[in-house]
C-alpha cells in the first residue's frame, strides 16, 4: 500500500513540477538551489534552548549557523522522563520554503477540508507527525527514493535528501531500542525531562564543527499541591477499606488536574519493632496497620504526602 501511494505520489509531483519549475525556475527557486548547493566550507552549528525552562512554560529550541546562510536539519531527541520517546525534526526556513514550493494534488491531503495550497512540505508533515520513528525511517526511505526522481526537476533536493540520511542516522545512533517514540517535524518540546540535539548540514562536503546539545525542561513545582481525596477514620473494617477511596487529588494553580499522575505504596507494619512489614502498591484489605505515601510524578512535582490507619478484622 505505501509503495503504491508513492508511486502515485511521484507521477502526481512529477506532473505538478512539470508545470511550474519554468515560473519557479526563474523565480524563487534558483537563490534556493544556489543557497542549497554552495562550495564545500567549515560549518558551526550552534543549538540553543530556553535557560531554566520549566514545563507549562514555553521551550524553543533555536539554532544559530556559521555562516549564516548554511542549511540544515536539526534533530531533538527525548532521552529521559515525559520527554522520553519525542523527537522533532526542525527545518531552517529556506529549506521549508523550498519543500513548499512543489505542489502535490489536494486529494493526497489527510483533511479533506484543509486542501488550500497543499504542497510537499505539508505532505511530509502529514506522514511524519505523532508517527513512531520506525514508521519514519520506513517512510522516509521511500520518500528520499522520491526526491531522488524530484531533483531532476528541483536540483536542490538533493541537498534535503542527504540531509534527511543524514538526520536519521543520528535518529537511529541515539535512540534506545526498542523505545516508544513519537516524531514530528517542526515543533518544539513541551513535556518535562532531558533532550539531546544535534544537526546536519545539507551539503554532504561541508564539515559541521558543532557538537551536540544537551538540555532539561523541569518539572512545574510552583503552584502544585496534592491532598487525599478522603480522610481514612482511626480504623475501619475490611468491608470499608475495600470500598474506601485512598486516591489523592493534585491541583495545580487552584485548578484540580484530571487524571494525574500518582504513585501509591502502602507499607503494612510487622516483624519485630514494626520492621520488616511489606509493601505494595495495592489498597490493602486485609486486617493489619499501614502507612499510605503519595508520590506525584509526571510533569509534576510537589511535597509527598503520608498517613498512617489501622483496618480491624
Amino acid at each position: 500500500m505505501l509503495r503504491k501511494r508513492i508511486a502515485a505520489l511521484a507521477l502526481a509531483a512529477v506532473m505538478a513540477c512539470t508545470a511550474v519549475v519554468p515560473a519557479v525556475a526563474a523565480g524563487t527557486s534558483a537563490p534556493a538551489a544556489q543557497a542549497l548547493a554552495e562550495d564545500n566550507a567549515l560549518v558551526a552549528i550552534r543549538i540553543e534552548a530556553t535557560d531554566n525552562a520549566v514545563y507549562g512554560s514555553p521551550v524553543n529550541v533555536t539554532i544559530r549557523a556559521t555562516p549564516e546562510d548554511t542549511q540544515y536539519i536539526a534533530v531533538v531527541l527525548g532521552v529521559s522522563g515525559e520527554a522520553k520517546g519525542f523527537v522533532t525534526l526542525l527545518l531552517p526556513e529556506k529549506v521549508r520554503i523550498l519543500l513548499e514550493l512543489i505542489p502535490l494534488p489536494n486529494s493526497m491531503a489527510a483533511d479533506p477540508a484543509n486542501t488550500t495550497n497543499f504542497n510537499l512540505y505539508r505532505y511530509l508533515k502529514q506522514l511524519i507527525d505523532g508517527n513512531d520513528v520506525s514508521v519514519l525511517i520506513r517512510v522516509a526511505e521511500e520518500l528520499t527514493a522520491l526526491m531522488a526522481v524530484l531533483q531532476y526537476y528541483v536540483p536542490a533536493l538533493q541537498n534535503v535528501v542527504t540531509g534527511m540520511n543524514s538526520a536519521l542516522e543520528l535518529i537511529r545512533r541515539y535512540l534506545p531500542e526498542g523505545l516508544v517514540t513519537h516524531i514530528y517535524m517542526d515543533e518544539q518540546p513541551v513535556d518535562s525531562g532531558s533532550y539531546v540535539a544535534g544537526a546536519v548540514t545539507l551539503n554532504k562536503g561541508d564539515v559541521n564543527t558543532g557538537g551536540l546539545a544537551i538540555f532539561k525542561v523541569a518539572r512545574k513545582s510552583e503552584g502544585v499541591r496534592q491532598y487525599w481525596s478522603q480522610q481514612t477514620p482511626a480504623a475501619m473494617t475490611v468491608e470499608e477499606a475495600q470500598n474506601f477511596d485512598f486516591s489523592a487529588v493534585v491541583e495545580v494553580d487552584g485548578a484540580i488536574l484530571q487524571n494525574p499522575r500518582v504513585s501509591y505504596t502502602y507499607k503494612k507494619k510487622g516483624g519485630f519493632l514494626g520492621l520488616g512489614g511489606q509493601t505494595t502498591s495495592e489498597p490493602p484489605t486485609e486486617p493489619g496497620e499501614y502507612t499510605q505515601t503519595a508520590v506525584v510524578e509526571g510533569n509534576y512535582t510537589t511535597q509527598n504526602i503520608s498517613r498512617s490507619f489501622t483496618i480491624t478484622g
